[in-house]
Formats: C-alpha cells, structure tokens, sequence
C-alpha cells in the first residue's frame, strides 16, 4: 500500500514525462492524409520510444506499427465526423438501409495483393461481430459488388456501422495496407512501402529503438543520436520548448483520466454517492496542478469539440453544495494507481480534493498488467488510467455499453445502454444530437467513473526535417509520409 507520503516521495525520484495508460486500451490514430505528390527519398527517421520497462520491446513498440501499416476503411476527424481513409468515399441508401462503401482505386496490400472487395469483406466479416458488440446485430449482410464497392446491407438504420468501419483492414497474418511495412526481423525497422496507393513516402526507413525511460531517448535526442522522440509527457513539455534544435508539436490525446469504479467498495454502488464524488473534483485546479496546464478538463466522456454535443447538454461539473453529502457517508476506498509521475500527481490531487469532503481514498501502486487484470475480474475498488474516449460516438459506445467490446464489466447502467441503444438508431443529424444529449444525461445521473481530464502529449523531431503541420489540432503523424530532410542552407536559418 502507498499512501500519500509515499506518493510524493516517489514524485522526487520519479521520471519527468509520463507513459501511455492500460495497455489493453491503446488505439491506434491513424495518420493517412489526402493525396498529395511526394518525392521518393532514400532518408532514415531514427525514432526512440522510451517509458517501456513493463513491456517487452516489441509488444512497447506495437502502437507505432500499428499506426503506420494498418488502415481502416474510415478514420475520423476531431470533431468525431467520419472520413474517408482506405476507403474513397461511401454512399447511403434514401431509407438507411444499404451502406455502399467505394475503395480506393489501386489500393494494394504489403504482399501485392489487390485490396478487393472481396478481401475487405473477409476482413470486415472476421473484426466487426466482436467489435460491434450488440450493435453487429444492425448488419444483415456484407458483400462485395463489382470490383471497387462494398455494400453493407442493414436490418435498421444505424450511424454506427459506418462508424465502425474504422476497424483495421489485414489480410491473415496481419498484413495491411499503411505507408510502411514492419521489417521481417521485426519491429525495430520500418520501411517504406513501394505500392502505397497515395505514393511513396519521402522516408525510405524508420528505425525505431525502445528506451527503459523517456529520459534516456530525449537525451540521445538531443546529442543527434535520434531524429525523433515518439512521446512527450505533459511532464517535459515546458523544458523542452527551449531547445533550439528540436521542434515539439503538440496535441489533446483521443484519451481522457478517469477514476473507473469497481465492484468490491459496495459503497460505490449508489448512483447518488458517484454523482456527489464527481462534484468534489475540480476539474480546473487538477489540469492546473497536476498536468501544468497540459491538458484540458473532463465534463463527460463525449470530447467537448464533437459536433453533436450541444452547448446546453448536461456534463459533469464542480458542484460543492452536491459533494457537501459526501462529509456524512464516511466513504473509505482503495485506488490502484500505475507506476508513473503523472499517474502519480493525478492520483494525489484526486485524493486531496476527495479528502476536503471527508473521503478517505488510499492509493496502491500496482503495475498495468495488475490493473488490467483486477478490471477483469471485478477485484478492484477503483482504479486509475488514460482511456480512448472518442472521438466518435461508437468508440464510446464499445466503452460504455453493457455488451461492448471493451466495456470495464464493472460499471454497467440501464440508462446508459438505453441512451446508447437510442443512439445506435439515430435516423438524422437530430436524432443524433438527441442521443448524445441523452448519453451525456446518463452519465451525469449514473456516473461510471470519475471523469478527470484529457491529456496532452506530444512529438519531438529534430529540426533537421521538415514537417508539415497538419489542419485542426490533429496529430503531427498524421502528415509522416511527407516528412523529408531539410537542406543544410534551412538547417542552418532554423537554428
């Protein structure tokens, strides 16, 4: 048990940029752009990702591959509105019933194979039973129809489906489609792929080399033994805006802090007493306090920027006269906490506000396999994480959902299905917004978890590349495949 001296104590020696939350709940973000011309290149991007000491090199360094070899057929935009990817666009029927998906002309598979229709469908066929959840039940059939469509045919309208198709796209064995194919050694080398249907990237190769800490690959960094560091920490951000040899880029993670409830504190079971812990927690102070500002307040799981979340929809706030309740409850419960600064600071500021309206929440370090297990199995009181929240509805309904694919199991509500299911058969825009409306309301009466904040992270590449800045706060590896060296005479003006 590590209690809050201990917490701090371990603040003083800990790592100053923090790592990635559950591991079971890493997603990958996608990073294809428009078409654009790009000139073949024979450079390397040398990239350290650090903060892996509990995982083994190759399952730490899997997000990455991930990202930039496999492709779904949509991919979203920030405000959580669907967009092409794999796919050149889709068509639905006047009545909602038939979903007709286009596929990129010449698109290729990393073995040469063509991406059919008929592959797509096998792929379609194989991921989404599992990851629809109850939601698969939508889908009548899935078939291929001529030699660029796909047609998905429903047994009700459901924005869902199309929704889903952000599902990766493989052949077996795992091969997809991206800008780079993993390396037969494995993952430490990434090369361009010749076939890539929007056109070679400007990068030949990336050599990608795992660190024990982020400390260790920011250093080799900044010596120019690397050319990028995959993940800044909010905890590095400020000190590493005043090199002059590195630019950092940074975004709001598809990822928010939460405090997800379990079921073996039976004091957490009332609707009533979850309701008055979320109004304890100042959202505002704890982005201040423990992220230094990196990061931006929780009201509910739906991202503030979502296009159907309407400014007067009910959310989460900082309500002292509701958490007054909680001074005569004398709730006391245990909070499983993974080893890391961040997670750290979180958890003592939580504790802190918690602790005002007499609530007495201790804190246990426990690793992520720990937690992920304890999540599983029920055997936990609360426990914290960084969790992708959106930024479309669907991801939220796999989260939250009684029956989705990757719902705690521990914090199940009829108000929350119901408000889900009300969503999954939004026929327009306004029906939509009314289902978001009624999920926010949900979550607000029957809160599963303690909504906290969404994290900031970013990338560091060395100035020796030229990195286009992609539109509307997304992701700078959104634009890779057109990152290239920059010649000596621009080094030298940029320093």
């Amino acid at each position: 048990m590590i209690v809050a001296h201990g917490l701090r104590a371990a603040r003083r020696f800990a790592r100053r940029i923090g790592v990635s939350g559950f591991a079971m709940l890493v997603g990958t973000s996608g990073c294809a752009d428009g078409p654009r011309s790009v000139a073949a290149s024979t450079a390397t991007l040398r990239v350290g990702i650090g903060g892996l000491p509990q995982q083994t090199p190759q399952a730490g360094l899997r997000p990455l591959v991930g990202n930039l070899s496999i492709e779904g057929l949509i991919n979203y935009n920030e405000d959580g509105r669907p967009r092409p990817w794999l796919a050149e666009g889709w068509t639905t029927s006047a009545d909602g019933l038939l979903l007709t998906i286009q596929l990129r002309e010449g698109a290729r598979f990393h073995d040469g194979s063509p991406v059919s229709p008929a592959a797509v469908v096998a792929a379609l066929q194989s991921t989404l039973p599992t990851a629809m959840g109850p939601a698969f039940e939508d889908v009548l059939t899935i078939q291929p129809s001529g030699d660029r469509h796909v047609n998905i045919t429903l047994r009700a309208p459901s924005p869902f489906v199309l929704e889903a198709l952000v599902s990766p796209i493989q052949r077996p064995g795992g091969i997809g489609t991206g800008a780079y194919v993993a390396a037969s050694t494995g993952a430490a080398e990434m090369t361009a792929f010749n076939g890539y249907y929007l056109g070679k990237p400007a990068l030949e190769t990336l050599s990608i080399r795992a660190y024990p800490t982020i400390r260790g690959a920011w250093a080799d960094l900044l010596r120019g033994n690397l050319d990028m560091l995959y993940e800044v920490g909010a905890d590095a951000l400020d000190s590493m805006q005043a090199t002059t040899t590195v630019s950092v880029f940074s975004f709001v993670r598809r990822y928010q802090y939460l405090i997800v409830f379990g079921p073996r504190a039976h004091a957490l079971d009332s609707a009533d007493v979850r309701r008055e812990l979320n109004a304890a927690i100042d959202r505002t102070a704890l982005v201040r306090d423990a992220f230094g500002t990196h990061g931006l307040p929780s009201s509910g799981p739906v991202p503030a920027q979502h296009w159907a979340l309407s400014p007067t929809a009910p959310r989460l706030a900082f309500d002292v006269r509701t958490a007054k309740n909680l001074s005569s409850r004398h709730l006391r419960f245990t909070l499983l906490v993974p080893p890391d600064s961040l997670y750290e600071r979180v958890a003592l500021d939580a504790q802190r506000q918690l602790a005002r309206v007499g609530v007495e929440m201790n804190l246990e370090e426990a690793t992520q396999d720990r937690i992920v297990q304890a999540i599983r199995t029920g055997d936990f009181d609360a426990a914290l994480g960084d969790i992708i929240s959106g930024p479309s509805m669907f991801r939220l309904y796999q989260r939250w959902h009684t029956g989705g694919a990757f719902n705690p199991r521990s914090t199940n509500s009829k108000l929350i299905d119901a408000a889900l299911d009300r969503l999954r058969g939004a026929r327009s825009d306004d029906e939509y917004r009314a289902g978001v409306t009624a999920f926010q309301q949900a979550i607000v009466d029957d809160p599963p978890a303690l909504f906290l904040a969404w994290g900031e992270r970013a990338r560091a590449v060395s100035r020796r590349f030229d990195v286009p800045v992609p539109e509307g706060g997304r992701d700078v590896l959104a634009t890779l495949r057109f990152w290239r060296p920059v010649a000596a005479s621009q080094l030298a003006s940029r320093n």
